[in-house]
């Protein structure tokens, strides 16, 4: 399978670098740009047969610039297995008063602040993961998500070290081996 994983583009949080975790945003001016870029780019080089995009407004509004340039008819739908990350009361303040080690940390703290765990949100990865493997092997799919879920796929597909971010917009693809493991 052909998986290309598409980030959502710039969002009002993202310039101004605030966590955002499941607060909607809105994509700002550049944000539409990058993801009419992206259609563009998906319909010179691809057939998507398929989109899975997060019911998130900010992974929406990219999904209908990417539609502008390129009207997929493939089925489309929404997972929320591809929610960003729970980020609890973290959600709305400024990246820089984070500590991100802490933040990646299975902790009581985290809990009681309403945080989605790395672990709950690894489970959430890979059961779409696997979920994917139900689809038609010589399928493209293009998933539209957000950057702690893209890059926890990244570092399940390609066995490496977690990225530290994905860009806004830019598509990534890869092969996906569905071979279903028994």
């Amino acid at each position: 399978m052909k998986l290309i994983l598409v980030r959502h583009g710039q969002s009002v949080a993202n310039a101004n670098k605030v966590v955002q975790g499941r607060e909607e945003g809105k994509l700002t001016e550049r944000g539409v740009n990058q993801a009419k870029e992206a259609g563009k780019f998906l319909k010179e080089n691809y057939k998507i047969d398929m989109v899975f995009c997060s019911p998130l407004a900010r992974c929406v509004e990219t999904l209908e610039n990417i539609l502008d340039q390129y009207p997929i008819e493939g089925e489309m739908l929404m997972s929320k297995l591809l929610e960003e990350r729970d980020f609890g009361e973290y959600s709305g303040t400024p990246e820089n008063m984070i500590d991100w080690e802490q933040v990646n940390m299975d902790n009581k703290t985290n809990e009681e602040i309403g945080m989605e765990s790395l672990e709950d949100l690894k489970k959430r990865v890979n059961l779409f993961l696997e979920d994917l493997k139900m689809e038609e092997p010589q399928k493209t799919v293009l998933v539209i998500s957000h950057n702690e879920i893209l890059k926890e796929m990244v570092t399940k597909l390609t066995n490496s070290k977690r990225e530290k971010e994905i860009d806004n917009a830019k598509p990534m693809v890869f092969d996906y081996d569905t071979e279903c493991e028994f």
